[in-house]
């Protein structure tokens, strides 16, 4: 199947969204992140931890993601590694967005744009990354991983979203 456009939720599905998955999400940054992206989303008013905060810098994946789990949080990381379902299982999962633009040090454009999107779409719904993995592979391409599904998506310059249909 093609692309096609994201067809947007209604008044009534976004209420619906809303209830079921109310609650501001709560995250925790990798250390391959920096410090400056658990400020920034800090400053935007989000509970947000650093793992050197915490004490988790040097630490093993395993050890990050069981933290962000037992806290109930969000992971933010440039590591792919995490995207490893047999290493890192849905069913053990805060909910972990790869932001891979800016991994080189070199684009914070991209950075941020990713961030934002991630936020955006569902900043004030923790209990919907439960279990999810964001890959956001450029400032335009996202892709979502849960249990059941895998999800494309693909913004392009000045226009609706758009999801690849299986």
């Amino acid at each position: 199947m093609p692309w096609v456009k994201l067809k947007l939720p209604t008044d009534e599905e976004r209420r619906v969204f809303d209830a079921e998955y109310r609650g501001k999400a709560r995250s925790l940054v990798d250390e391959s992140m920096g410090k400056t992206v658990a400020e920034i989303l800090q400053a935007s008013g989000y509970n947000t931890k650093y793992v050197g905060d915490e004490n988790l810098e040097g630490r093993s994946d395993e050890d990050v993601l069981a933290f962000a789990w037992k806290d109930n949080r969000i992971l933010i990381t440039h590591d792919p590694d995490f995207l490893d379902n047999r290493q890192f299982p849905p069913n053990r999962n805060p909910g972990i967005v790869l932001i891979r633009p800016g991994s080189s040090g070199h684009d914070n454009h991209g950075l941020l744009v990713c961030l934002t999107k991630a936020i955006q779409m569902a900043g004030d719904n923790a209990k919907w990354f439960l279990g999810k993995k964001l890959d956001f592979s450029s400032e335009s391409n996202l892709t979502i991983t849960s249990q059941r599904a895998r999800q494309r998506f693909i913004w392009e310059k000045n226009d609706d979203p758009m999801v690849w249909e299986d």
